[in-house]
């Protein structure tokens, strides 16, 4: 608003008015009185005063003379500078922190205000990267194949960006890329030659565009491989088998295994004479010689006649071909093509025994220096040999030993072993307790941890005991000694008035060296092979084979492993002295008690075990609370680590 016209009682009242509506002082306004109020009698006024207030036109304000500031700027990667006139601003320089800008004698840092001009003012730049290309040769370790490997790395130049004049200019790195050289085939072969490499050269071969790339790696040099010797080799043709369909729904084992004895000038082995290999050459032109092959003699045991060319092994008696370690021998047969049953009674022979049908209730057949083969079922009947037993069909609510001496040598081997880990457990005991009692005799505490903590440990001396008894006229004196010094140390019945701590380890070491003899006289290869097991007890000094669909409330020890690869092994038990263990199945749905045992060392694998299964590896135990899948236990560092359904349920 910049005029208002109104009245009030006087001419100041009026003019206060309109100053207060126009929002303005006395001065900013003209002021012209419209009408005068009138006087009455006594002074009184009478009408009213009117005025017009008019707003004076504002002079627009004088602008203030400029001051020009100071300018920078960068050009061709020089920076220029104008001085400010008096009063005005000196220009500024942002800094891109890849540079480093020193201003009069001064580290700085994000910006510099050239007030000083730009005399005292250094900047330096990243260094220049120069292209590259890297070229490396590598030759593998038999020395008959190098490559070539190459990298081009390209360079970078750096420059100050321009920037046009202005009071603050922002110091901008530009950089450019450097191309290397490309690689060219020339280049290639002069680093490989450089190297030595001088035969089997292909990167004649090569095609060129190759080298366009960035990045690579290509055979350069191929040498002549050495044709390695051929040792002489010995085939067992006697043992050459059919293959087993292990999918198939009915699998003929009699057809597979064969069970044949053979005529005298029968060819039991060939002789593949030895073949000599052929030297090579290395990329470097130097040979690579190879060595003789080296040549073995068949060796021939009783039975069995070497060929004039010593290249055959041929029967010279019929009988039962049998590979005795390395040596080959024909044994006497005893063959019975029916059933071994009550018509035929017990069967004892000093040779290989093959029966074509089956054994039957209560019949005993043992092999004093054989094999047995039943090409039929062993049912509720008692097979012994000192060889290897194979069952073609089922063994139902039987026993089978196989090997001899050797089971009884396994068994005390691992009693011994047992008794010498409980020994070192108790030794532990006595010293983890014995500073608590120090006025307790050495002989009543180890009495008191034998009762209380090692009750097993006086069962195991006990069941040592019982089983030597029975063979103790089979094995030698000097094993008797160490039983009876058990007997007397650690009596299961008796008193122990002279146990001490230095008597156990003397034991222990004694205990060492007699498992260690025992393991050596009992390696015997005689296996148990069959293919079903029902409620029968197996003991093999090598190791068991079930081929079959299962085995079912058995028991089975075996010297070198045991192996079970289609059906369940469901209730009973599994001890293996050292070796593997692997099954498609433990145990079943309902949680019968199963259990495998390896006393020493060995490996557990299984498919599924199912619940209230337990394993064991050298004493350490572990029992499954529930179903688990892909399973394998083992011992790392002492240890037992079980692995199950993808994770590890127990170790470290």
């Amino acid at each position: 608003m910049n005029e208002w016209i109104g009245s009030a009682a006087t001419i100041e009242e009026a003019i206060a008015k309109g100053l207060q509506e126009l929002g303005a002082a006395r001065e900013d306004v003209e002021i012209e009185v419209l009408e005068v109020p009138k006087k009455r009698f006594l002074g009184l006024a009478k009408g009213a005063a009117r005025v017009r207030l008019i707003r004076k036109a504002q002079e627009p304000p004088q602008a203030p003379r400029q001051t020009r500031d100071g300018k920078v700027w960068v050009k061709d990667g020089v920076v220029g500078w104008e001085q400010p006139e008096e009063g005005g601003s000196p220009p500024r320089l942002m800094i891109d922190n890849r540079l480093t800008v020193h201003y009069q004698g001064r580290l700085m840092a994000k910006s510099v205000q050239l007030t000083e001009g730009i005399d005292g003012l250094s900047i330096v730049l990243p260094d220049d990267v120069e292209p590259m290309t890297h070229i490396e040769v590598s030759v593998d370790q038999d020395r008959l194949t190098a490559h070539l490997h190459w990298q081009l790395v390209p360079g970078v130049q750096y420059r100050l960006a321009d920037q046009v004049p202005a009071n603050a200019a922002q110091l901008r790195l530009e950089q450019t890329v450097l191309r290397p050289k490309p690689l060219t085939a020339e280049d290639a072969l002069l680093a490989v030659q450089s190297e030595g490499i001088a035969y089997g050269l292909v990167l004649a071969e090569v095609d060129p565009d190759v080298f366009k790339q960035a990045k690579g790696s290509i055979v350069a040099a191929r040498g002549l491989p050495p044709v390695p010797p051929q040792n002489a080799s010995i085939e067992y043709v006697f043992q050459d088998r059919n293959e087993i369909d292990l999918e198939a729904i009915r699998i003929d084992y009699y057809e597979v295994h064969g069970i044949s004895s053979v005529e005298a000038g029968t060819v039991l082995a060939v002789k593949h004479p030895p073949v000599p290999g052929k030297p090579g050459i290395d990329v470097f032109g130097r040979p690579i010689p190879v060595a003789q092959p080296k040549d073995q003699a068949i060796k021939c045991g009783r039975g069995v006649e070497l060929s004039t060319d010593g290249n055959s092994a041929i029967a010279a008696v019929a009988g039962l071909p049998h590979l005795k370690g390395n040596t080959l021998e024909v044994l006497p047969v005893l063959e019975l093509n029916s059933d071994a049953d009550i018509s035929t009674g017990n069967i004892s022979f000093d040779g290989a025994i093959v029966i074509r049908g089956s054994v039957l209730e209560n019949v005993k057949v043992e092999s004093h220096s054989g094999t047995v083969h039943v090409g039929g079922l062993v049912s509720g009947a008692t097979i012994r040999s000192r060889g290897s037993i194979v069952v073609y069909k089922n063994v139902v609510s039987s026993d089978l030993q196989a090997g001899g001496l050797s089971i009884v040598q396994m068994k005390l081997a691992s009693m011994l072993h047992n008794i010498r880990d409980y020994i070192a457990k108790l030794e532990r005991a006595y010293h983890a307790v014995s500073w608590h009692g120090k006025n307790v005799s050495e002989t009543l505490l180890l009495n008191h941890l034998l009762e209380l903590k090692f009750p097993k440990l006086l069962a195991e001396v006990a069941a040592l005991g019982d089983l030597y008894s029975e063979v103790s006229h089979q094995l030698r004196p000097e094993l008797h000694e160490i039983v009876a010094s058990l007997m007397v140390s650690l009596n299961p019945k008796g008193t122990r008035s002279n146990l001490e701590l230095a008597t156990l380890t003397r034991l222990a070491e004694h205990l060492a060296e007699e498992e260690h003899i025992l393991s050596i006289e009992a390696v015997v290869d005689a296996d148990i092979r069959a293919r079903y097991l029902q409620n029968s007890r197996l003991e093999a000094a090598g190791s068991v084979i079930i081929e079959g669909q299962g085995a079912y409330y058995s028991t089975v020890t075996a010297g070198k492993g045991f192996h079970m690869e289609r059906g369940p092994f469901r209730g009973g038990s599994i001890v293996v002295n050292s070796g593997n263990v692997t099954l498609k199945e433990l145990g079943g749905p309902t949680g019968v008690a199963t259990s495998v045992t390896i006393v020493s060392n060995g490996r557990i694998k299984c498919q599924t075990v199912h619940s209230n299964v337990t394993i064991t590896i050298a004493q350490q135990r572990y029992r499954f609370d529930e179903p688990a899948l892909n399973v394998q236990a083992y011992l790392v560092d002492g240890s037992l680590v079980v692995h199950g359904n993808g994770i590890k349920l127990v170790g470290e």
